[in-house]
């Protein structure tokens, strides 16, 4: 019998929510985000933080509302190989006389 794992619905909808606001506050200040970082200098890190912020929350809401739906990744069993002994070599080799 397989335990029931609580499924995580307040961080999804936390982390969708959050995905949300973010998307709209984007299209809504578009004009601002794009003249700021337009400014260069050390404006030019605002597109970069907000790429990845939005991966993060976007990526987490995604991750969870997957988990949800009861979708997961398959684990496979690990198989270990036997280990072979180290074959002996027979051949003969040069050697230095120092």
């Amino acid at each position: 019998m397989q335990v029931q794992k609580k499924k995580p619905m307040g961080k999804l909808l936390a982390y969708g929510l959050g995905s949300a606001i973010l998307f709209s506050c984007v299209y809504v200040f578009q004009d601002l985000l794009l003249t700021t970082s337009a400014k260069g200098g050390a404006y030019t890190i605002l597109p970069i933080a907000t790429v990845f912020l939005f991966s993060w929350v976007h990526g987490t809401f995604a991750g969870t509302l997957w988990e949800v739906l009861g979708v997961n990744a398959v684990k496979k069993a690990s198989v270990t190989a036997p280990v072979a002994a180290p074959r002996k070599d027979t051949r003969p080799r040069a050697t230095v006389n120092a």
